[in-house]
């Protein structure tokens, strides 16, 4: 493997460009959840990874030859292009691809998942529906896989705000505003991960009431190993885990904070 000098993208919330590099050097296939035909889903990342990098790439055309071969809408977010930005990782790592033409093809990723989750009928469901709050640390430079954690909630019925290049502050006046039911957090690298951690640790200290706080990844075990982790409630993979968790923790109380931030 090849020691890069990773330079570091500017970031907003209306930026689409994501960095795959750091989850690439400690993700593999085999952390996605197995489809029932692991063949077809990859053949469909590596049609995926070739649509990106094209320069003549287009959303609806990607879309649609991927439906032309069978595949759902759910399935695409949830297999085909977690997989594909896997693949699009491992090449830069190995150096088949660029820096530049990695974040282009993740952009194009992240246009792609735009398109579906615009393209769906889905609505809040006020019976069992929670209120959610995702956030991509503003230390943080891969954010696909907190789009593709709230096209998955949106499925389920839950209303959701998601929040990339998140500072300290602007959660606290997310979280002070609507109230949300949890609010979870993506990481893909140590270092995102460890500023995570300083920004829950204020997070708790502001507000009084004990809102569940999830913090996730698709190799978050690995990226988190010595990280004192204790203000989160779950630290997991697993979005049916902190789901479950809400729904049998979570009780509605008015919000306070403690001291101005």
């Amino acid at each position: 493997m090849s020691k890069k000098n990773i330079e570091k993208l500017p970031s907003s919330d209306d930026s689409l460009i994501s960095s795959l590099v750091y989850s690439a050097l400690n993700t593999s296939k085999e952390n996605i959840l197995r489809p029932a035909n692991p063949e077809w889903i990859e053949e469909a990342g590596n049609l995926l990874v070739r649509q990106c990098l094209s320069s003549n790439f287009d959303q609806n055309t990607a879309l649609n030859e991927l439906m032309e071969l069978g595949f759902k809408h759910d399935t695409i977010v949830d297999y085909c292009i977690p997989l594909a930005a896997i693949k699009l990782g491992e090449s830069w790592v190995n150096d088949t691809l660029s820096f530049s033409e990695t974040t282009v093809a993740s952009a194009n990723l992240q246009i792609l998942l735009k398109l579906i989750a615009n393209n769906r009928q889905s609505s809040f469901n006020p019976s069992n529906g929670k209120r959610f709050l995702i956030c991509v640390h503003e230390s943080e430079q891969h954010t696909l896989g907190a789009l593709i954690m709230g096209d998955m909630l949106r499925r389920q019925g839950h209303s959701l705000k998601i929040k990339l290049d998140a500072k300290f502050s602007q959660i606290c006046d997310l979280q002070n505003a609507n109230d949300y039911d949890a609010i979870f957090f993506s990481c893909s690298s140590f270092l995102s991960a460890k500023e995570t951690v300083g920004c829950v640790k204020k997070i708790r200290q502001t507000f009084r009431d004990d809102i569940p706080i999830f913090l996730g990844g698709s190799n978050i075990e690995q990226i988190s190993e010595g990280i004192n982790l204790k203000d989160f409630d779950l630290v997991t993979s697993s979005l049916d885990a902190a789901t479950e968790y809400v729904e049998k923790q979570r009780k509605k109380e008015p919000l306070g904070l403690l001291g101005a931030y």
